[in-house]
């Protein structure tokens, strides 16, 4: 490309960088970025988001500020997109702490949490065991006006069983059909293992076959869950021939 003549755009370097990340190529993505920014390049909003994300998902949480804070330096708006990765950054740290700081920078860009940004939450205060917390959010997004998907309520089911509270799991999914959000795949298989792991295995057979009856595809984790949770504990669910007939 050089050798012809033509020097490489901001769009360039915003694919090269894209692949880098996605490589988990992270010191050749950043040097790739002080490339284009000896070349006086201007920094765009993708290229900053894309290696805000890279490090957060590596758990770099503080070379994803670095960038964040590279980005108010050049007078780059962040977006919505950017703090759900910063937050979802924080939130596999467990630095729960620093989230309001971000929700309230947010706020004060004129920036509105999103259907994402919630479930990022939700998702960590699941996995610390705080799943009321967590339900608290739910009722705050429905609040505002945003529509909770299958991600937001099978998160929270799965939380309530990973406690032990299995009425609250089923009161989650009542609340879910109510809002015109039918059970699917990932809704049964957090239900069936929450009932195996409480030793209720006739119930987690009723909704191995109430899947099977509405028709849902058993996939590889439904099949691990019948194996590891039923038959290797030594019951042997009512359903074989759907189990073998499933596609």
């Amino acid at each position: 490309m050089l050798n012809s003549g033509l020097k490489p755009n901001i769009v360039t370097y915003n694919v090269l960088i894209g692949g880098l990340c996605k490589n988990k190529m992270l010191k050749e993505a950043q040097a790739m970025l002080d490339d284009a920014e000896k070349e006086g390049l201007v920094l765009s909003g993708i290229t900053l988001n894309t290696l805000i994300n890279a490090y957060c998902k590596d758990g770099s949480t503080e070379e994803a500020f670095s960038m964040y804070r590279l980005m108010l330096d050049k007078g780059v708006m962040p977006d919505v997109s950017t703090y759900n990765c910063l937050i979802g950054g924080l939130c596999g740290e467990g630095r729960t702490a620093y989230v309001r700081d971000l929700l309230r920078e947010m706020k004060e860009k004129g920036l509105k949490a999103d259907v994402i940004t919630y479930n990022i939450m939700i998702d960590s205060l699941c996995k610390q065991g705080m799943s009321r917390r967590a339900m608290k959010l739910l009722d705050d997004m429905l609040n505002v006006g945003l529509s909770p998907n299958h991600i937001t309520y099978n998160v929270l089911m799965d939380g309530y069983c990973k406690e032990g509270n299995l009425r609250a799991a089923l009161k989650v999914r009542e609340l879910m059909e109510k809002r015109g959000k039918r059970a699917n795949t990932v809704t049964f298989n957090v239900l069936i293992k929450g009932f195996c792991k409480q030793g209720k295995m006739e119930d987690a057979n009723s909704l191995l076959n109430e899947m099977l009856e509405k028709g849902l595809v058993l996939n590889k984790t439904t099949f691990e869950i019948v194996r590891e949770e039923m038959v290797e504990k030594g019951f042997v669910p009512d359903i074989e021939g759907h189990l073998y007939n499933a596609s």
